[in-house]
């Protein structure tokens, strides 16, 4: 395998997936690729002597009739086996087209054809590494190669041929290094696609290159160059007040926004005004608005104007890297000054060099382990970030956990790979930039590191309306005791001098040898003590847990007062653990420095062992600083007496306890957590009020209402002739769990019968999910009908993905797809609303925010579920109309909307221009058939 080698690209499509069972192949498509360029091409129908399934002639648009007078695959055998000799076959997917391509020639008396044969879908993934998406269709749009025909063999095989060119090019330019280890790493891939990496490490030495300026090498791994910023510019530039002023900056064919301009121009007065520049501001900014770019140009002026600078604190990792990727390459096109900015998340999102080098020399049966491995190492010569989101894992695969980063704590100027350590370059780099920007959960556990790094810099909270949850999520902690005693037992084994594989037995080096002893001594009184602590609290609390358990585990609540009697009462045993904690972190650092110190005259299955059990006592330590957060108690003159939630889960036969705490109120937590270290923050979200006068966000937000300024911006869509608001009352009890379903089945088969339109359904349980999905798959045809719904099809970006991509899809989803998606240009028409989204009474935190809401004299259902259940209607209406083009209509079967008191509340938070109508279902489904009958009629003629 080389360059003159003559790959056979090759594409087909078949009546399904298995000859065996009488699968045949309609369609063969080849190009033959040598010396980097297509030379040769084939393709031909093939005739199945069988009717095609109706799913496959909607995929590849090929029909019965279109194949009804090709040749059989007994009149091309000849040929394609002629073909593909003394080639190399190659497929996107190979493990299928390979295998078929063969059983087909065997099946009519052609020998299997004895050829290396690799994989497109494998090198896309190890030389493309930060591609969101391998399907063929996506990775042509991502490198701009025409597709017009996907699913279409010829097209399909052109495409692929002109993907391995592209690859084989990326292969060819990595640096020796790189591919010697890529080689060594001896990864089992799909059939012969590992041969291709030796054969690039071969051709590249045989015409070696100095390394591109932009890379280098350290400790054997070639890494990307960072580029350092330098912010000279000391003038002063005057913000544009005036729209003749903004357009001058605005590139071509923007779309001005009166609201935006209103929004830019409120943040700029916000923070140059004496009298408003230590005032906290709200702006609630409508879909369409713009908001985004609404705050970040202002406050780019206010950071050039004052050297200071801002941290944006979003909702999700994923709104982070929207900012990056979309909003900011447009702000610096409008100043006329330069401005940076980082993203910045927890360690764990980022790859430690150090461990990511040590895992390289420790072999991996794991496929999955293999493949990620050589995607890192050529990730490493693209990165500047060592952010591991770049690389779109869809589920965290185990050996991220290996690798990635555990703080700047745990590094040490001993490291190998000290200088290059990406956590430490960002915030290094922290100072140098204008934007800082994280997401809610780190703001709320680094706010004071933020704060003085960059010396109080403003703050602007985006989706403000999440901030309290993450608060209270951040503050919630869980201690297991069987797994602190299960990681005290690994690391006693890791030690034990009787075990011959252990780290002391390996490691016969003074003072290493005694030091590892020592700790192996502590360790063995520190799991004596936490299983005598584990027996105590199930001891003090027994006659609390009752019997007998409907389930293997039970959940009780203990009054902060019974939890800091039982602290009292074991004072003596915490501290001996404490102790023996502080001890370890000593130790760990220590012989960490010592071990390094002599790193030449270790093995590599030394340094395996060492990082094992390294990494196990951190793991010890990890664990018991959860019990020790769960210990301390609130701070009374912060949150007061009952801020705190804490509960036991106990199994059956009481052998096994985990202790929980969780803050209960952000009031007077945010206040002097986070915002004490920032200028008056600037909160912002496109759904922030339930109503005008609800106090609701305030609470949330932790804010005194006297002291803020407000402002609530009106969206420029046209609600009255873009949508409507259809309410069934005609919907049976929802205490009748059972037939509330059925009726939800049967009102939703309807409408998606009638309605053949993009359908996002929103729940509030994935049991009621799996009830409706059920109906709707078995009374609808899947291939006249996408039927999704989570927890059934997939990952959340999996049905988005899917959704997007179908004309007339439905969608089944509950919590997070009430907000956060955006499905503009007629991928959603029609939203239904199967339930009112309240929280469920009955979870264990909702009846302690209950009990305590009454103990302080409120009303838990004025002030609590009512304005959060309108928030999320208002968010879930939102996901309909996302553009001035959009139109489509929202459907309600909760009849509460329309028969309670606080239905028509919950209504009067939506838009004032929606057009309402609450009838029963028949009547209502006639009226949306118009409604989208007129719509068609206006969007032709348009």
């Amino acid at each position: 395998m080389d360059a003159n080698t003559i790959y056979a690209v090759v594409d087909i499509e078949t009546t399904g997936t298995n000859v065996a069972e009488g699968d045949r192949m309609i369609q063969f498509g080849c190009v033959l690729v040598q010396n980097g360029k297509i030379v040769n091409h084939f393709n031909t129908d093939v005739n199945p002597q069988s009717a095609i399934p109706q799913s496959i002639q909607a995929l590849t648009g090929i029909s019965d009739k279109q194949v009804k007078r090709a040749p059989l695959f007994d009149d091309v055998a000849g040929t394609i086996y002629s073909l593909l000799s003394d080639t190399v076959f190659v497929a996107h997917n190979v493990n299928f087209d390979f295998p078929f391509v063969n059983a087909e020639l065997e099946r009519v008396g052609y020998p299997a054809l004895s050829i290396q044969a690799i994989d497109t879908v494998t090198l896309s993934q190890i030389l493309l590494p930060t591609v969101p998406s391998y399907r063929l269709h996506d990775l042509t749009h991502y490198l701009n190669i025409t597709h017009d025909h996907p699913h279409s063999a010829d097209d399909d095989a052109l495409v692929t041929g002109e993907l391995l060119i592209v690859l084989f090019k990326r292969m060819l330019a990595l640096p020796i290094i790189t591919l010697q280890q890529m080689v060594a790493e001896n990864a089992d891939l799909p059939q012969d696609t590992a041969e291709v990496f030796k054969w690039g490490l071969q051709a590249v030495r045989q015409r070696p290159k100095s390394l591109p300026a932009d890379l280098h090498v350290t400790n054997g791994i070639a890494l990307r160059q960072t580029n350092i910023l330098t912010t000279t510019d000391e003038r002063s530039y005057t913000f544009p007040r005036t729209k003749k002023n903004k357009l001058k900056h605005f590139p071509k064919h923007f779309e001005w926004r009166a609201d935006q301009a209103k929004m830019m121009n409120l943040i700029y007065r916000q923070y140059t005004d004496a009298e408003t520049v230590n005032q906290p501001l709200i702006v609630e900014a409508p879909t369409g608005t713009g908001k985004t770019l609404g705050y970040v140009l202002p406050m780019a002026y206010l950071a050039q104007r004052y050297r200071k600078q801002v941290v944006i604190a979003t909702d999700t990792v994923l709104l982070q890297n929207q900012l990056m990727d979309q909003t900011m390459p447009l702000l610096k096109k409008m100043l006329p000054f330069e401005t940076h900015a980082v993203v910045v998340k927890g360690n764990h999102h980022y790859l430690d060099l150090a461990r990511f080098k040590v895992s390289l020399t420790q072999p991996d049966h794991s496929k999955q382990t293999q493949l990620i491995k050589l995607r890192l190492l050529v990730w490493l010569t693209q990165t500047t970030t060592g952010d591991l989101d770049e690389l779109h894992f869809r589920n965290e695969p185990p050996y991220l956990s290996v690798v990635y980063h555990r703080g700047l704590t745990d590094l040490s100027k001993t490291d190998p790979f000290y200088e290059d350590d990406f956590l430490r370059r960002l915030y290094q780099r922290l100072p140098q930039v204008q934007f800082v920007v994280v997401n809610h959960a780190f703001l709320i556990q680094h706010a004071a590191t933020l704060g003085q790094a960059l010396k109080q810099p403003y703050l602007v909270v985006d989706e403000a309306q999440h901030l309290a949850d993450y608060a209270l999520t951040t503050q919630r902690q869980k201690f297991d005791f069987q797994i602190g005693l299960a990681t005290s037992r690994r690391l006693l084994n890791e030690l034990d001098p009787e075990n011959l594989e252990s780290l002391t037995a390996t490691i016969k080096v003074a003072p290493l040898t005694d030091r590892l002893q020592t700790v192996f001594r502590w360790v063995i009184e520190f799991e004596r003590q936490l299983n005598a602590l584990s027996d105590h609290l199930i001891s003090q609390f027994r006659d609390q847990f009752g019997k007998p358990f409907s389930s293997p585990y039970k959940e009780i609540i203990i009054t902060e007062a019974d939890w800091q009697q039982f602290l009292s009462q074991r004072k003596g045993l915490l501290e001996q653990l404490d102790i023996l904690a502080a001890k370890l972190q000593t130790e760990l650092t220590d012989l960490t420095n010592l071990f390094y110190q002599q790193s030449t005259r270790w093995l590599k299955s030394d340094e395996e062992r060492f990082m094992r059990f390294s990494q196990t006592v951190s793991a010890l330590l990890d664990a018991w600083q959860t019990l020790t957060q769960i210990r301390q108690a609130p701070q009374k003159e912060q949150q007061g007496a009952g801020s705190y939630l804490y509960w036991l889960t106990v199994s059956n036969d009481l052998t096994h306890i985990m202790v929980a705490s969780n803050l209960m109120t952000v009031t007077g937590y945010l206040s002097t957590q986070v915002y004490q270290h920032f200028q008056a923050p600037t909160f912002t979200g496109a759904t922030l009020f339930s109503s005008n006068r609800s106090q609701y966000l305030y609470d949330q937000l932790d804010l005194d209402r006297t002291k803020i300024k407000m402002r609530r911006l009106k969206s420029d869509f046209n609600f009255e002739e873009q949508a409507k608001l259809y309410i069934s009352t005609d919907a049976p009890d929802i205490s009748d769990t059972g037939a509330y379903n059925q009726y939800l089945a049967n009102t939703i088969l309807q409408t998606i019968r009638r309605v053949n339109r993009p359908t996002l359904i929103l729940f509030n349980s994935l049991a009621a999910i799996d009830a409706v999905y059920a109906k709707l798959t078995d009374a609808i045809n899947p291939q006249q009908r996408l039927i999704l719904a989570q927890g059934n099809s997939g990952s959340k970006e999996k049905l988005i993905k899917r959704f997007m991509d179908e004309d007339n899809a439905v969608l089944l989803g509950a919590a997070s797809f009430w907000e956060g998606i955006d499905l503009p240009q007629e991928k959603l028409q029609l939203l239904i609303i199967a339930r009112l989204p309240f929280d469920s009474p009955e979870q264990l935190e909702t009846k302690a925010q209950y009990t305590r809401m009454k103990a302080a004299g409120k009303n838990p259902f004025y002030n609590l579920s009512l304005p959060k259940a309108t928030l999320r209607l208002r968010q879930g209406v939102g996901r309909l109309i996302r553009t001035r083009e959009d139109y489509g209509v929202v459907l309600v079967l909760d009849s509460r909307l329309a028969t309670k008191h606080y239905g028509q509340t919950m209504v009067k938070s939506l838009p004032d221009s929606l057009p309402t109508m609450s009838s029963g279902f028949p009547k209502l489904l006639k009226d949306m058939t118009n409604f989208f009958k007129k719509h068609q009629t206006n969007h032709q003629e348009s």
